[in-house]
């Protein structure tokens, strides 16, 4: 198991966090994600059939920027 703390750009409120969080956790491979708009971040816990290349794509595809 691995874990990435992501950066994110462009979060406002609950509904983003529950937007990338969901659109997160529905790839095979992610095992859990918690993020915050307050302090701009998701951290996600993931394994091995999951890249953070991918991961940072999948919260992009939200239309979000990543860092």
């Amino acid at each position: 198991m691995k874990e990435s703390i992501i950066q994110i750009k462009g979060m406002h409120c609950n509904a983003c966090e529950m937007l990338v969080k969901e659109a997160l956790e529905e790839q095979p491979g992610v095992i859990k994600a918690d993020v915050s708009h307050i302090k701009c971040v998701a951290i996600v816990l993931f394994d091995n059939n999951i890249t953070e290349s991918q991961l940072k794509s999948i919260i992009k595809n939200e239309g979000y920027e990543v860092q």
